[in-house]
């Protein structure tokens, strides 16, 4: 065999140690959507899916979910039977499954079947199916059945029976099917009876062994080839034969008459897998004829018959089982081995969580929670329990080991010390000079073993001397030590001894016995917990703290900072136990959910769960320990974990990645989207969902995903392990959905799958409707336009016949009108400039008469003036009394009375329409005004107005810019203007 057996052996071997074996296997059940836990076949298709043959119903799963396939009686295109024992892929990627009720062969593309039986004397000789193999050609499949031997036409679905012999019951009855590396067909009957047929002959030529006491009337129950070519046969009773061609059989005994053997089965190591009855699952070491078996202790209800196997593309091994479901072994899963103190706990002073763990001379020593002390020396194991002389308390928190003793630090015993070479304990606690009975910590130097108790603070411990020096809190003094309830010890490679506490971390100052103390602040580089409860130095002389609640912490000397990494960063969880270095540089570190590989120089983590073959993801704080070999140990609330770091195996392989789901409105649009490139959707579909699978199960939960829509998505969308998308409203027109997958731990398969998505839009968005409207609209648009133009044509024709008509009417009325009207305006107009002729004729006279008075008077009284300047002494009175006269006589304002009610006669309003349009005038201005507009000339007004005909200029220029007129206007056509307005 190959050299891989060994090793596997080996691994399976070590593995049988632990009763939590049951975590190397993934199982599938009812629970997780499996439609019956009896799976009699198990099968991967070329695309990666796997298919289960129950008793009640064909499951494919795709690592997510499960899609069952049930038989419908009023459903001719369901499965044949919901009784499912064999499964075969073709040339031609067509599946075919064997049934209690026939053969079917299922349609990728409508998920359904076409279902072949073959009735025959009233009853059907092909009911059940139980075995498929490939034809001699492309076109033929083999069919074992319980009447007999089918040759299956694929193309014409016809059916060639062979029967083997009706002289002996149930010897028609063909249980298994192998073809071998001639291509010659083996099968194997229900009566014991191992056959080749002949094709070119069409008989059946028995094949006999050279071991007597391996013929019989046993079934022959399975029959494989392997991948050295070797035909295996198993039986009913045990027997498991191997041929050797050309005629050689070797037989095996392993199993014989103590388990029958149900399938057979072959690992990516060549490695041969029997399945039984009652048994379980073994690996066949051909060496040494030995059935290694693959379960430990006494096989649990549910994997004690194994019925089928089967090897994914992967290399991983599924096993059918008997009322138990599926289960699937991770080879990548087996480097993890859990050791118990106990085999079974029975009494409450027996206990499987361990506290502490230490190993010496070949000897583990387990420190456990109320179960003692526990010492492994080989298959020897040695329990220490609490008791007079001996140990002080059944719960052990921490152990260390110096000068030929073991040190035990317990709950409430206090301290312990074991002579290992005669074999006594002396015990200190507060009665000899411990301050705490509960030790929590120890950390041996030399003669010295420091102590870290619970609510005594630190303590130094002289083994020479067997004297204690104590540290502990002041509150009044903050140069002592942070907190009195100390959680671990540890000096480092500058000397430095660190104390960590529940509230604090103390870095000793042994030259005055001093301490000082870090603490959690919410400004960067502090110390993420003040709970210290475990400390680590590794090669490269960092300094390593793990906090309860805040993760581990990286302390830098040179900035007298630190760096945190916690859950938000990858690790498992916050709650830290215990850190370990391995061989290739990687920090391991046990957390209350799990165990976490850090790798330092990239800072990612790699976790590992009871998925991943621990016993338990809970671990304790403290329990860790670093073997000389490289073995890591961990302590949990199950046991201890151990390890050799660099037999971790990742997952490599490269998971394929398909859309298996495309819900419209929550409801499937297309019964199988793994065969569809293009789906169509209305604008009514505005909301879609798609789900998709990596094909790849090992721990499929932890597989991820990333997705996009083009182009609504600019990036990919890390989705981690949710495998579905959800859009809604999106806008009609034609998307690509993209979406790539990685394992369980974080290899990408960059070829993603694809899924065109067109939208349709409505019928008022397409372009043909588009068009479509827009040539009505343009038709409607030139039907009425020119219907609006001739009935435009129209009413214009008429309009202008009757504007003709009517114009002519009005041009007739409007001349008779208009000349009437020119008549009497010439009447009026020719009385009106008469009078008003008059009038002005009138007034001009009189008021030339008035002037020609005025002038006389003004003469007169000059040279009246002048007279009695030089006066005579006879008349001088009667001068005097002349004046006086005249004076009376000569009134201006009168005589502008006078003046002014004549002109308004004839003026109508002009002076009132002055007052108003310029307020700023004068009674002078006015009198000015009226003289100019009826044309008296400037001497005259002079003499009018009783001024010299300079002063009538100046008058005339202060009116002009009263009236706003330029120099370029004339005041007399200004004037006559204003009275064409009046």
């Amino acid at each position: 065999m190959r050299n891989t057996l060994l090793v596997s052996i080996t691994l399976w071997l070590f593995a049988s140690h632990s009763p939590a074996q049951s975590t190397r296997w993934q199982q599938l059940s009812i629970e997780a959507g499996l439609s019956q836990n009896t799976v009699n076949t198990i099968f991967q298709d070329s695309r990666g899916f796997m298919w289960f043959g129950t008793q009640n119903g064909l499951n494919k799963y795709d690592g997510t979910g499960f899609s069952v396939f049930k038989n419908r009686s009023t459903d001719s295109t369901s499965l044949a039977s919901s009784d499912v024992y064999a499964a075969y892929e073709d040339h031609d990627k067509n599946l075919w499954f064997g049934t209690r009720a026939g053969l079917s062969r299922y349609h990728r593309e409508t998920n359904t079947f076409s279902n072949y039986d073959f009735p025959e004397r009233s009853c059907y000789a092909m009911r059940p199916v139980w075995a498929i193999v490939a034809g001699d050609d492309d076109e033929h499949l083999w069919i074992g059945a319980s009447g007999g031997l089918f040759r299956f036409n694929r193309s014409t679905g016809a059916l060639d029976h062979y029967r083997l012999n009706d002289s002996i019951q149930n010897a028609n009855s063909v249980r298994t099917l192998c073809r071998d590396g001639q291509g010659q067909l083996w099968m194997g009957t229900s009566v014991g009876t191992l056959l080749r047929f002949d094709s070119s002959t069409k008989r059946f030529i028995p094949i006999l062994t050279n071991y007597p006491d391996a013929i019989g009337r046993s079934p022959i129950t399975a029959i494989r080839r392997d991948s050295e070519g070797h035909v295996w046969v198993g039986r009913e009773d045990g027997t498991l034969l191997r041929y050797d061609a050309p005629s050689s059989f070797r037989l095996y005994k392993a199993l014989q008459h103590r388990y029958p053997i149900r399938a057979l089965g072959e690992d990516a190591g060549g490695n041969l897998w029997v399945g039984t009855d009652q048994g379980g699952a073994f690996l066949l070491d051909q060496q040494a004829d030995v059935a290694l078996p693959l379960h430990d202790g006494p096989v649990r209800d549910g994997t004690d018959v194994v019925l089928s196997f089967c090897r994914d593309t992967k290399g991983d091994m599924w096993l059918g089982t008997y009322r138990g479901g599926v289960y699937l072994f991770d080879k990548t899963d087996t480097a993890f081995t859990q050791r118990m103190p106990y085999a079974e706990v029975k009494h409450a002073d027996e206990s499987n969580s361990v506290l502490a763990i230490h190993r010496a001379d070949g000897n583990l020593w387990f420190g456990t929670d109320g179960g003692g002390l526990v010492q492994k020396e080989g298959d020897v194991t040695t329990y220490y329990k609490k008791r007079p002389g001996g140990l002080a308390d059944n719960t052990v928190l921490c152990l260390s080991q110096s000068n030929g003793r073991m040190y035990i630090g317990t709950y409430t015993g206090g301290l312990s010390v074991l002579n290992l070479a005669i074999g006594t304990f002396t015990t200190y606690n507060k009665r000899n000079g411990l301050t705490d009975n509960s030790v929590w910590a120890l950390y041996p130097e030399g003669d010295r073993m420091w102590i870290g108790t619970n609510h005594g603070g630190l303590q130094v411990f002289d083994t020479r001397t067997n004297t204690f020096q104590s540290f502990t809190n002041t509150l009044k003094d903050e140069r002592t030590i942070s907190s009195n309830t100390i959680r671990c010890i540890f000096r480092d490679s500058r000397g430095r001894l660190w104390v960590g506490t529940v509230s604090g971390l103390n870095v000793f100052q042994e030259r005055d016995s001093t301490f000082m103390a870090y603490y959690h602040d919410d400004g960067t580089g502090g110390i993420s917990s003040d709970n210290i409860v475990c400390i680590y130095e590794d090669r490269e002389k960092n300094v390593w703290f793990g906090t309860h609640g805040g993760g581990i912490n990286r302390y830098d000397y040179r900035t007298n900072t630190f760096t945190s990494f916690q859950e938000e960063d990858g690790l498992a969880g916050n709650i830290v136990c215990g850190i370990l270095e391995d061989e290739q540089g990687f920090l391991w570190i046990s957390t209350n959910r799990g165990l976490s590989r850090f790798d330092v120089q990239k800072k990612t983590f790699k976790n590992f769960d009871t998925h991943s073959g621990l016993a338990s993801a809970e671990f304790n704080i403290g329990a860790r320990y670093a073997d000389g070999d490289g073995r890591l140990y961990f302590g949990s609330i199950a046991g201890v974990t151990s390890f050799l770091p660099h037999h971790i195996r990742e997952n490599t392989f490269v998971p394929p990645v398909v859309i298996t789901d495309f819900q419209v409105f929550n409801k499937p649009l297309r019964p199988a989207m793994d065969e569809t490139n293009e789906v169509m959707l209305n604008h009514t579909q505005s909301m879609f969902s798609l789900r998709f699978a990596a094909l790849s199960f090992s721990h499929s939960d932890k597989n991820c995903y990333a997705y996009r829509l083009e182009p609504f998505d600019q990036d990919w969308i890390q989705a981690g392990s949710v495998n579905t998308a959800t859009y809604t409203n999106l806008d009609p027109g034609t998307y690509t959905f993209q979406v790539k997958a990685s394992n369980n731990d974080g290899v990408w398969n960059e070829q993603y799958a694809s899924l065109r998505i067109v939208i349709m839009p409505p019928f008022w968005r397409t372009a043909w409707f588009t068009v479509l409207l827009g040539l009505i609209v343009t038709g409607g648009l030139y039907a009425a336009y020119h219907l609006q133009i001739n009935n435009l044509h129209r009413r214009q024709h008429a309009l202008a016949q009757l504007v003709a008509q009517r114009t002519t009417e009005i041009e007739a009325k409007n001349k008779q009108l208009l000349e009437t009207e020119r008549r009497h305006a010439q009447f009026v107009n020719q009385q009106l400039n008469d009078e008003l002729a008059a009038k002005s004729q009138e007034l001009t006279g009189s008021t030339l008469l008035i002037i020609q008075k005025n002038r006389l008077l003004d003469d007169l009284k000059t040279k009246l003036k002048d007279l009695l300047r030089s006066p005579r002494s006879g008349n001088l009175r009667d001068f005097r009394q002349l004046v006086q006269l005249i004076n009376y006589n000569f009134s201006p304002e009168k005589e502008w009375m006078e003046f002014t009610l004549h002109f308004s006669r004839v003026h109508g309003r002009f002076l009132d329409t002055l007052k108003t349009s310029y307020p700023e005038l004068t009674n002078n201005d006015l009198r000015l005004c009226a003289l100019y507009r009826i044309g008296i000339a400037t001497k005259d007004i002079a003499a009018a107005m009783s001024i010299s005909q300079t002063s009538v200029k100046m008058a005339r220029y202060r009116l002009r810019k009263k009236l706003g007129l330029t120099p370029e206007e004339d005041i007399t056509a200004f004037l006559e203007q204003v009275g064409r307005v009046v």
